[in-house]
């Protein structure tokens, strides 16, 4: 019964994930226009905005530098070090506020996806 009670969830949650990526292909194949797989995954197709960015750059910090990293190094470098962390996010939006509209622009131009593509592309 134990084997049973375990089981059972798997396969429902394997079941409704089965559906929702058949759901997302059939509406991922009527929305395709001319944007290729590469662009489509990794960017969106280029539909999102610039609050899109800016909240997936600070859930990025957040997790990667506040829970992770972030606690060991200022238990051991002290209170000091979280000040100096501090300025990590207001240089991000300056940089993105200074540059990325420009290199938004030159991207879409070039068709880069990533730094790479756009280092290539110039």
């Amino acid at each position: 019964m134990a084997e049973l009670n375990t089981i059972v969830p798997v396969v429902i949650y394997l079941s409704l994930s089965f559906l929702a990526a058949l759901w997302a292909r059939k509406q991922s194949q009527k929305t395709s226009d001319s944007h290729g797989f590469i662009e489509e995954y990794f960017i969106g197709g280029r539909s999102m905005g610039g609050f899109v960015l800016a909240m997936s750059i600070i859930a990025s910090y957040t997790s990667a530098s506040s829970f992770v990293g972030g606690p060991g190094v200022a238990y051991k470098l002290g209170l000091s070090w979280v000040l100096l962390a501090m300025i990590q996010v207001p240089t991000t939006f300056l940089t993105l506020g200074v540059l990325g509209k420009r290199f938004a622009i030159m991207a879409r131009k070039t068709r880069s996806v990533t730094l790479t593509d756009f280092l290539r592309a110039r």
